[in-house]
């Protein structure tokens, strides 16, 4: 079958629009292949699930893994019966997570896990309302969606209500109209009023994630989680963080959280846990776990045998082999580069990450606003170069390359991008 043949019937059966209208044979490490055998550098990694790259010595012990595990028993619910790869994770899990995090619920995406962390922190505390920053995302479940501070997220259908927002910590472009560190950390204590005047006073939890992913990857400044932490303390509101994307060495620690010290009440996680196959999950403190009972939430196919064996198998994957210690390396050396380029681009507004999720913010230099044109030509002009990349919020490519990606291969990427932004720009 060729391209123009899967293409067809993508357009006739497929309901979601495909991005790159390219028709991929296999991967290789870092790269993708096409039917033709073109390579694509990959900088997507699947929005960050294949993250130990393709047929890798990590992604192969997930494979062997998987494959031992598939002998035995495909799949049992973890909470029908005892099963072992469920019952290791769980206890991995426990062990890694930063904290008091205990207890963790299998399921299958970060957002399915979102839903259920809305229900867990509900019961958990007796309240109903819920916060979380502009900007951030969450998932698109009508829970999950309600928490997301984006417009563009939340059409189509009535959402939870008592679901409120503050101001994202985006410096770059600070909606209050400050400067870091001149600031206050004013976003950060724009939660005091939000609870003081639009709330009812029945607030259960915050939710955050610690870099928000898809507004094009932003950083909150230092100070920002203390003072998040201190007033959620201060009300008795329960700490949410989302790691389903920063989370399993995405940042250079095996959680983001790390960064800044944060012991969460409840942690998610989705995305790179199953090692490319679907596995999501939330773990909560002993204290959360005790108001837990068994028809609070379910999910039939979430924390299958052959996801929990790739999962503890990516998990050791990243700790035998030093891929933090390897993340943190090359993610300096990247954004060190690409700094460099900025100072040769003034399209280049601003470039911000860590580890390997990392954001570059195309704007007008003219007025700083940004340029979607801009950043959807230069997206294009890397894929005909063999790079994938995508674009976040208005016009910032996020790189979320393999977490085993090279200093050689992230050099490739840096010449094409700066190929690309001569034809674009110059």
């Amino acid at each position: 079958m060729t391209k123009h043949d899967i293409g067809q019937k993508y357009d006739r059966y497929i309901l979601k629009p495909v991005l790159n209208t390219i028709l991929l044979s296999h991967g290789e490490g870092s790269f993708l292949v096409d039917e033709v055998g073109k390579r694509y550098l990959d900088f997507v990694s699947g929005f960050g699930v294949s993250a130990l790259g393709y047929h890798t010595e990590a992604a192969l012990r997930v494979k062997d893994a998987v494959t031992a595990q598939m002998e035995h028993i495909w799949h049992n619910p973890y909470y029908l019966s005892y099963t072992k790869a469920p019952a290791l994770l769980a206890e991995k899990l426990c062990a890694i997570t930063p904290g008091s995090l205990q207890k963790t619920f299998f399921c299958n995406s970060g957002s399915e896990a979102v839903e259920g962390a809305i229900r867990v922190v509900r019961k958990a505390t007796g309240r109903k309302e819920l916060v979380a920053p502009q900007q951030s995302f969450f998932g698109r479940t009508c829970g999950a969606a309600a928490l997301t501070g984006l417009s563009q997220d939340k059409k189509g259908a009535p959402l939870l209500s008592g679901v409120y927002h503050v101001p994202a910590p985006y410096c770059f472009r600070c909606s209050l109209g400050w400067e870091y560190p001149n600031c206050g950390l004013a976003c950060a204590n724009y939660l005091r009023d939000v609870l003081a005047y639009d709330t009812s006073g029945d607030v259960a939890a915050f939710f955050v994630e610690p870099v928000l992913g898809d507004v094009g990857v932003i950083v909150p400044p230092d100070g920002y989680f203390d003072k998040i932490t201190s007033i959620c303390r201060d009300n008795g509101i329960l700490l949410v963080v989302d790691e389903t994307l920063t989370g399993l060495g995405r940042t250079g620690k095996m959680f983001a959280s790390e960064y800044w010290g944060l012991e969460p009440d409840v942690l998610i996680m989705g995305k790179a846990l199953g090692g490319g196959l679907s596995l999501g999950g939330f773990i909560v403190n002993p204290q959360i776990a005790e108001t837990f009972s068994t028809k609070d939430f379910s999910s039939s196919v979430g924390g299958n045998t052959l996801a929990c064996a790739g999962g503890l198998a990516t998990i050791k994957a990243i700790e035998e082999m030093h891929i933090c210690d390897h993340v943190q390396s090359v993610g300096n050396y990247l954004i060190e580069k690409l700094k460099i380029l900025m100072g040769k681009f003034p399209q280049i507004g601003d470039v911000r990450g860590v580890g390997l999720l990392i954001g570059i913010e195309l704007i007008n230099p003219s007025n700083k606003k940004t340029a979607p044109e801009q950043a959807s030509l230069i997206k294009e002009k890397l894929l005909g170069k063999g790079v994938i990349v995508t674009v976040y919020g208005d016009s910032t490519l996020r790189l979320t390359p393999s977490l085993i990606i090279s200093k050689k291969e992230i050099d490739i990427f840096l010449n094409v991008l700066e190929d690309s932004l001569k034809e674009v720009c110059l």
